[in-house]
């Protein structure tokens, strides 16, 4: 299946579950905290200390946005880059909902089903941003943050199954989101107010006394300045040596307090020309074949098509987008295990739709709604470039 991915997509970079994924990592890490078995394979490779889980604190920092490719251009020198030790592939979609639930729950994408920015009620026929809660269609749905909190999020949190106390780090606005309660578990949740502050808190946690814990902590602000001034932003350059400063400061606390950091990002990133970016609109007759609006991403967007346009929807596909997009079937993709392996959520087909346009180089496709404003992100991710899937697994602190 791996040569007929290649083949159907060139160029693509795909999830490597086998041992080499944000999915492994977190098998791994479980391990060493005292998970019991993982369904998936342990890390590939050295990139892990020995004896992380003899470690008083293990803390793991995710630098939201902060790939493989950002990182070298963005701090070739940098203390960040100096610890790294491997890379890895993110999940797919690459993106910050299917990935940082991966992270938080140590499941992937195809048990955990939260799929991108906007996913699918298979029962309600919704399209909901899961990471606010929020409906996209139909306007004035009557469902409550609660219900859909219920409805989205089941699987279990990884702080629930280690046996060490947790400790979860993440912005104040959104520590007590119905997102964060579920996925932190049993967790303390602590918030912050900006990135300095962040490692300010990690280091009073690591060096406060008491039982052996490990800490998960978020930083989305680099994401942020990516997605509104391109990778290459003065502003996301100007974060990234505070963010830089503040972990080399922090790696030498840890080193004193007999802890572990590990650093990684949930993806990369491509900037996104705008000539490169396509209105669905513009294509009325492919728009039409839609039973419901894009769910998923700007770089994969799961197409839910009316039955009887399916054969119309794929001769469009090919004939208008074949220039920026693979039209490809979901099953397919399910059964290549690009979403991680079975068994899959028993939601999971119907939240892909019929049929998935995975964009090619940096082409971006988006649909507005009519209560909507159109809206363009210089920079973008959830693809399969190799930008936007390769994150790197740094470490450093009381290590070998």
């Amino acid at each position: 299946m791996e040569s007929e991915l290649s083949q159907r997509c060139p160029g693509a970079v795909w999830p490597d579950y086998a041992g080499g994924s944000l999915v492994n990592l977190m098998a791994s890490l479980g391990a060493a905290l005292g998970a019991g078995p993982s369904p998936y394979a342990p890390l590939k490779g050295t990139g892990l200390p020995v004896g992380l889980g003899q470690r008083r604190s293990v803390a793991l920092i995710v630098i939201d946005g902060l790939g493989e490719a950002p990182l070298g251009h963005l701090g070739p020198d940098s203390a960040l880059a100096a610890a790294q030790r491997d890379r890895l592939t993110s999940v797919f979609p690459s993106t910050t909902a299917a990935a940082v639930t991966t992270l938080m729950t140590g499941a992937a994408p195809g048990q955990h089903a939260l799929t991108g920015w906007y996913v699918r009620l298979e029962d309600s026929d919704e399209i909901v941003a899961p990471l606010p809660l929020y409906v996209r269609h139909p306007a004035g749905s009557p469902s409550s943050r609660s219900a859909l909190a219920g409805r989205l999020f089941g699987q279990p949190a990884f702080a629930a199954r280690i046996n060490r106390p947790t400790v979860v780090l993440q912005p104040s606005y959104i520590a007590d989101s119905e997102y964060s309660r579920a996925h932190a578990g049993p967790a303390t949740r602590l918030g912050y107010d900006t990135p300095e502050d962040a490692f300010l808190r990690l280091e009073s946690l690591l060096q406060e006394e008491g039982p052996a814990r490990f800490i998960y902590a978020y930083l989305p602000q680099l994401d942020s300045l990516m997605h509104d001034h391109g990778v290459r932003g003065e502003p996301v350059a100007d974060l990234f040596h505070v963010i830089d400063r503040a972990f080399a400061r922090l790696a030498r606390v840890a080193a004193q307090q007999d802890a572990v950091l590990l650093v990684t990002a949930d993806h990369g990133f491509i900037d996104a020309p705008e000539a490169r970016q396509i209105d669905l609109e513009q294509y009325p007759d492919l728009a039409a074949c839609l039973a419901l609006p894009l769910s998923g991403e700007r770089r994969v967007a799961f197409c839910h098509v009316r039955p009887e346009a399916l054969d119309t929807f794929d001769h469009l596909a090919e004939n208008e987008l074949g220039h920026a997009a693979w039209c490809l079937e979901p099953g397919w993709l399910l059964e290549a295990g690009v979403f991680g392996p079975p068994p899959w959520h028993p939601a999971l087909p119907a939240r892909l739709g019929d049929r998935v346009l995975l964009m090619k180089d940096n082409y971006t496709l988006r649909d507005t709604l009519a209560h909507e404003k159109p809206l363009y992100l210089p920079a973008v991710h959830a693809g399969v470039s190799a930008e936007e899937m390769w994150v790197p697994l740094i470490v450093a602190g009381c290590v070998d």
